[in-house]
């Protein structure tokens, strides 16, 4: 979490009260080096009806004003605003986006691949139907099929906790927030994740900063599965490293891989012997520890 300190205070009476616009410098070194953020407030009394924060990192380089003087800015129309026309502060205008206050699961799959019958979504089913038999609730986010837009590098999670993109985003990030146990199926595409499973991994940055600003946590367990149509682990190394950054990100704890080669010639998941019962075990695996958190 952040240090906080109050760089500026000026009240205000008016007909309608008093008010208190005041500047918060929050040092989030922590997060990213150097990266500080200044929220202006307007409190009606104690209460906080309006919200402006800019951190550094959104500023680009050769900008015309950095983040202070923004934020000074804001500070002094804010002040014009509010001794101007009072009775608009008089009711809460903070911005923000809850998550979905429902759908909740115990395991999560994302499966990020673009065909909705191919060997990943197999193997997504194997691991839903596992958690049934378990008696977990589970759901697979077949991610090629939701409205999830790329991140823009706006860096406004990391001043309110959330993420202005209006698509599905949300209950992803809700599940994973709440899951015990988030699994990624994938298949190897160019030595990597397929477009939309990474898009979802790059916008959950918002996840990260919830955790960073919010003091959200996540307390999975990770688990890859991965096929591809070559041979051997070489298709599989950017893939294992793209998904572990992943988790490291979001502080889900990997537990393990199932990497499953050769599709190439077997076409099919499910001519390769063994490889269900492998997967099946691998996520029955993370059932037991559950009950030691």
């Amino acid at each position: 979490m952040s240090e906080s300190t109050t760089e500026k205070t000026l009240t205000i009476e008016t007909p309608e009260g008093a008010f208190t616009v005041r500047v918060i410098l929050d040092d989030l070194g922590e997060i990213y080096p150097g990266m500080v953020r200044y929220t202006v407030e307007v409190l009606y009394g104690t209460k906080p009806v309006y919200t402006y924060a800019i951190n550094s990192y959104e500023v680009p380089p050769g900008s015309l004003f950095d983040t202070r003087k923004v934020a000074e800015i804001v500070f002094s129309r804010l002040a014009h605003d509010v001794a101007s026309r009072p009775k608009t502060y008089t009711r809460p205008r903070v911005f923000t986006r809850p998550l979905p206050g429902r759908g909740t699961y115990d395991v999560v799959i994302l499966q990020g691949s673009p065909r909705r019958f191919g060997n990943s979504a197999r193997a997504a089913s194997w691991c839903d139907d596992e958690a049934v038999r378990a008696g977990l609730s589970s759901r697979v986010f077949f991610l090629q099929e939701m409205d999830i837009r790329p991140c823009i590098g706006c860096y406004t999670c990391y001043n309110y906790g959330y993420c202005p993109i209006e698509d599905d985003m949300p209950w992803i990030i809700q599940t994973i927030e709440s899951a015990s146990i988030i699994v990624v199926c994938t298949p190897v595409y160019t030595n990597t994740v397929p477009a939309d499973l990474k898009v979802v991994m790059d916008r959950c940055q918002w996840l990260h900063a919830r955790q960073k600003v919010l003091g959200k946590e996540v307390r999975a367990q990770g688990l890859l599965i991965a096929v591809a149509g070559r041979r051997g682990k070489e298709p599989f190394v950017c893939v294992t490293s793209v998904v572990e950054a992943f988790m490291k990100n979001l502080g889900i704890r990997p537990a393990g891989s199932v990497l499953v080669g050769d599709l190439d010639r077997a076409r099919d998941i499910r001519k390769i012997e063994g490889v269900e019962s492998e997967i099946r075990s691998a996520l029955r695996a993370l059932f037991e520890p559950r009950a030691e958190r």
